[in-house]
């Protein structure tokens, strides 16, 4: 189903604007007031595409879900270095490519649910394609491993994105993480 341009470029303005206004302030006291102001559009154009700031914020997540789970799509666990490079790469870029995603995922208001929904995504995505390896095993066998290493490897992350000089470069960050989860799964 093809959606006419203006209908994209509406949302789009819209979700730009919801995502700078969180790093204001809290996502519980944005208004449609607040928002149609800074989207620059009026309450009408908004209700054609949202019914509530709750959707919007709904909306901005599943994107985000669905660019960062291609980004940890395809962990190998023969190959920890070379999937997380991988990860940090894609993850990098992707959030090079949209500087409001990038200030909403580190910044804002709202980030303690989203960075959740990261980790959680990437338990997921490790745990399958360990599962898929390992087949006699359980969920259960790895749910508490992989869920301390998908902390350790966004919080590890976001801690050197955050970084105003990068003392280490990406590919430093990747060998050392690597090198935390080799010796995680390994043991």
């Amino acid at each position: 189903m093809l959606t006419d341009k203006r209908v994209i470029k509406t949302r789009a303005g819209i979700k730009t604007a919801l995502m700078q206004l969180t790093l204001e302030k809290e996502i519980g006291k944005i208004t449609i007031s607040n928002l149609t102001e800074k989207a620059q559009i009026n309450r009408s154009t908004f209700y054609l595409h949202y019914s509530s700031v709750a959707d919007v914020t709904d909306d901005i997540e599943k994107e985000i879900s669905a660019r960062i789970s291609s980004c940890i799509n395809n962990f190998n666990y023969d190959d920890i270095y070379g999937s997380t490079c991988a990860m940090f790469t894609n993850l990098t870029n992707v959030l090079n490519e949209n500087v409001t995603m990038k200030n909403y995922i580190l910044n804002s208001t709202s980030s303690d649910y989203i960075l959740g929904r990261i980790k959680e995504i990437l338990v997921d995505k490790t745990m399958t394609a360990v599962l898929a390896q390992y087949p006699k095993h359980k969920k259960q066998d790895f749910a508490y491993t992989f869920t301390f290493l998908s902390a350790g490897i966004i919080d590890t992350y976001i801690k050197w994105a955050h970084s105003e000089d990068n003392e280490i470069t990406l590919e430093e960050l990747i060998k050392t993480v690597s090198a935390l989860i080799e010796k995680t799964l390994i043991k």
